[in-house]
């Protein structure tokens, strides 16, 4: 009973800061949102606020973290923590000269990363789900099929994992074709405690970089269609909410700076395989095919082995953020000693 009480006394120190930064703050309704004041979120929680112009961005520091906004239409929804682009739900609006942020991106996006949810589960099994395969090649660049360097990306990553104490399961060893409800499904079967999807992108304008897909917040559109309020329901895979945008956040995080690839950021879509997920779950689009510096890196096996680094290490940090610490037992320094024995 003792223990029990301990650990959720513990959970609850845990999570103080985050329940403390929503409490007291006025709820500000805007077209049917709910938005608090940017400014005085960031002082309940230790952080100076700069904002020079109303078209700048807004950076918001404090000896450990780094968050900046963006305000201008161009790239709304648009933020960075500590280096990392995380693309939000709605975009940070002024009012009167105050700048506003929804209150779904505070309890979504931005606390989930700083304030992390410790989990009593260890992350032990990593399922990883090499995309497309079989009949399903994927993007095709010339004589190059995505499902074919998903694949090794996958088998790097696998070797990486185990060598770092992992235990791991793909949904593909092969050149071979799993339909997308088996994918998670298997992962749920191998009692997987992350899922992590391994793709690579595709675009007719050239663009280039790394995103890392979670599945968006309830009632919230995907990223690629706008973000903002839409009609999604609640999927199986927001049981993991805060859990999917920390692993998101952890991986892209140890990818992006290591490697020459460019940060497109954390962004939401409600992909089958991050819907079903019943453990925290993410996508990786790894690079573009279509892009001449990026498939070139894509194609080179020591490229790929450092991305595979980079996951694992991201995975690590991701491990490192939720898991608690068991309690530390010190030893007994002297024996008891009974009355009337000697």
């Amino acid at each position: 009973m003792k223990a029990v009480f301990a650990a959720v006394l513990l959970a609850a120190v845990l999570a103080a800061p985050a329940h403390a930064a929503i409490q007291g703050l006025e709820l500000i309704p805007v077209d049917g949102e709910d938005y608090v004041r940017l400014g005085e979120w960031a002082e309940s929680n230790g952080f100076k606020m700069t904002w020079r112009d109303k078209n700048d961005p807004i950076e918001l520091t404090n000896q450990s973290a780094v968050l900046r906004f963006a305000t201008d239409a161009r790239n709304a929804r648009k933020s960075q923590i500590c280096g990392v682009t995380v693309m939000l739900c709605l975009p940070v609006i002024s009012r009167g000269g105050v700048a506003l942020i929804s209150l779904s991106d505070v309890q979504k996006n931005l606390e989930p990363v700083l304030f992390p949810h410790k989990s009593s589960l260890p992350v032990r099994t990593i399922c990883l789900d090499p995309g497309h395969g079989g009949k399903d090649p994927g993007n095709i660049d010339g004589r190059n099929f995505e499902k074919k360097y998903t694949l090794l990306l996958a088998l790097a990553t696998e070797k990486l994992l185990r060598d770092a104490g992992f235990k791991v399961v793909l949904t593909r060893a092969s050149d071979v074709f799993v339909g997308l409800p088996e994918r998670s499904a298997l992962a749920s079967r191998a009692g997987a405690d992350l899922f992590v999807s391994l793709h690579y992108n595709s675009d007719s304008t050239r663009v280039r970089g790394v995103e890392v897909h979670c599945l968006p917040p309830a009632g919230m559109n995907s990223s690629n269609a706008g973000g903002g309020r839409g009609h999604a329901p609640a999927y199986a895979g927001n049981g993991q909410d805060d859990h999917n945008i920390l692993l998101a956040y952890e991986v892209l995080k140890n990818i992006t700076p290591k490697l020459p690839l460019e940060d497109i950021g954390v962004k939401r879509s409600h992909l089958e395989v991050l819907r079903d997920a019943q453990m925290p779950a993410i996508l990786i689009e790894g690079g573009f095919m279509t892009d001449p510096q990026d498939s070139k890196k894509i194609y080179d096996a020591e490229f790929r082995r450092r991305m595979a680094q980079s996951i694992v290490n991201g995975i690590l940090a991701y491990k490192e953020a939720v898991e608690e610490k068991p309690r530390e037992i010190k030893p007994v320094s002297a024996a008891i000693q009974w009355p009337g024995r000697q």
